[in-house]
């Protein structure tokens, strides 16, 4: 018996689970550390749909500008919430919209200072996180002075220390955390606010799926939109008690295309 089994074993091929590698930044309360662990809503997600096509994700934690880099040059697989600008086509195949979101650009000021318009920016020292998007009309302006960090507790030691006067802020709780931890509370949000909304993605690598991994990452987009289509996506938003993604009317889909529009 014992030769059978083993005659078996060495006559039967070994499948390998295929692996993801996914950075991920600190965006609580959709992703983020806790206990030296990825947790989150888009962590749960991802992990959820990797392993229904019989893959699995190994997470890190990076700076987002690095994980940039590391997703051009085909070194990981994926970035969580990724926004799209045609620019990054060259370099980045986005999977299906998990749906839209509304992510009003904020500004942090000083105690008794304010912002009441985008012209009041001028002449001040803004902190920016190196390799983000914010809006058009902003990351377009080569008048303002901009200081650029490659992270949140940065930026937040910098104001800290009065090397900026101004933070631009895509997400508040990431910033506030780095506050916090810093038992900083001379700041508050100016009035000023741009308000938009965008398509919460994955960005998968562009050379990886136009090399080896093209099938794997449309197994998953498929997976991903069944996820979105039948509500799951929603419910472990709430099961978080974070507010899901809104796929009701109108949302983007992911443009791949090359060409700079």
């Amino acid at each position: 018996m014992l030769r059978v089994l083993l005659s078996f074993i060495l006559i039967t091929p070994c499948y390998a689970q295929e692996v993801l590698l996914a950075a991920y930044r600190e965006r609580p309360p959709e992703m983020h550390t806790a206990g030296a662990e990825p947790v989150g809503p888009l962590i749960e997600l991802l992990d959820s749909a990797a392993l229904r096509i019989g893959a699995r994700v190994e997470w890190r934690s990076a700076p987002f500008i690095r994980s940039l880099d590391d997703l051009k040059a085909g070194r990981i697989d994926l970035i969580p919430r990724l926004i799209y600008t045609p620019e990054r086509t060259a370099f980045v195949h986005y999977l299906p919209s998990l749906g839209r979101q509304q992510r009003n650009i904020r500004f942090i000021v000083r105690p008794g200072q304010q912002l009441r318009s985008y012209a009041d920016l001028a002449g001040r020292t803004i902190g920016v996180k190196r390799g983000t998007v914010y809006f058009k009309a902003f990351d377009n302006d080569s008048s303002l002075n901009k200081s650029a960090a490659t992270d949140d507790y940065l930026l937040a030691a910098m104001f800290r220390a009065q090397r900026l006067d101004t933070l631009i802020v895509l997400d508040p709780p990431a910033i506030e955390a780095q506050f916090a931890e810093l038992h900083f509370e001379q700041y508050q949000y100016a009035e000023y606010q741009y308000e938009q909304s965008f398509a919460n993605q994955y960005g998968a690598s562009r050379v990886l799926y136009e090399g080896p991994k093209r099938a794997l990452y449309e197994r998953l987009a498929a997976v991903l939109s069944r996820m979105r289509d039948s509500g799951e996506v929603a419910r472990i938003y709430q099961r978080y008690g974070v507010q899901a993604p809104q796929v009701q009317g109108s949302y983007a889909e992911p443009d791949n295309q090359l060409s700079v529009r």
